[in-house]
């Protein structure tokens, strides 16, 4: 069972691009992003022991994070400055109660690199998992916890680093629709989940369009998922290689099938229901 949560988002200068703090009212766990030109100017706010994500954009134009840990986060961030270029601001995470020690750090430090990893929207630039480090079984299962609250405060914050685009038990529990071309130019498969419609890894999409489309939106917007490295070129056919999410099953199709389409009627369950008929407009 998900119980509630209560979350306080606090806006030291009043502009969310700047600096926020968030944290979940029953907990010890604290977020506090800064702007990296805010920095300098707030020491009261990161003069702490912690761990730290910076997030940037790499030289080829990818969403990139590093992340780390000190005992000093604002001496740690100002060496960055120095050091490293790509970002432009850092979640920092904290503990109200003052519990994290270099074990905490540590550990959270590696089990973060590897959800990143796993998750897939960000380029790690961290080379490696972390400083490998083995710690009490108590101390490990404090870092878990910690670490559902880190990614329920990062996610409110807007930050989806740890949140796949589909949870694995979504793609378990929601209804699949496929949408395939007779002559076999596309074939792919998908899910409707908080009014997104998700294009599956291993769906394959239309790789040359028609006269048409040459100039079209469909083909500049699927260009644009192949320069992000979310459609792959694999032995002549595009391949989705990551899950997307499109704002409506027809975007999703279109892009699919570089055309226009209704989505909520060419998505087909295997037994030949359509979108529409699973979820009826007019209920959503």
């Amino acid at each position: 069972m998900i119980l509630a949560k209560t979350i306080e988002i606090y806006l030291p200068t009043g502009d969310a691009s700047k600096v926020s703090h968030a944290r979940i009212t029953t907990e010890a766990i604290r977020i506090v992003y800064v702007a990296k030109s805010e920095i300098d100017n707030r020491k009261i706010d990161l003069d702490n022991i912690g761990c730290y994500i910076l997030v940037g954009v790499d030289s080829a134009g990818d969403k990139m994070v590093y992340i780390g840990e000190s005992e000093n986060i604002y001496t740690r961030l100002q060496d960055h400055k120095k050091k490293k270029d790509f970002w432009d601001g850092v979640y920092t995470i904290q503990n109200l109660s003052g519990t994290f020690d270099k074990a905490h750090l540590t550990y959270l430090e590696q089990l973060m690199i590897k959800k990143a990893i796993e998750t897939d929207r960000f380029v790690v630039e961290n080379g490696n998992g972390g400083k490998y480090t083995s710690i009490p079984e108590s101390k490990m299962n404090e870092c878990l916890v910690y670490f559902e609250t880190i990614k329920t405060l990062v996610k409110a914050l807007g930050f989806n680093v740890f949140v796949p685009e589909i949870e694995k038990e979504q793609l378990t529990d929601e209804t699949r629709f496929y949408f395939k071309s007779k002559d076999q130019l596309w074939d792919a498969q998908g899910v409707y989940v908080d009014e997104k419609f998700i294009v599956l890894n291993g769906s394959i999409a239309r790789s040359e369009p028609t006269k048409h489309k040459r100039s079209s939106n469909e083909l500049r917007f699927r260009d644009k998922l192949i320069d992000e490295g979310i459609i792959e070129e694999n032995n002549g056919v595009l391949v989705f290689v990551k899950d997307y999410g499109f704002s409506s099953p027809s975007r999703a199709a279109d892009i699919v099938s570089l055309g226009s389409n209704s989505g909520w009627i060419v998505w087909k369950t295997k037994e030949g229901k359509t979108l529409e008929d699973v979820f009826p407009r007019e209920n959503i």
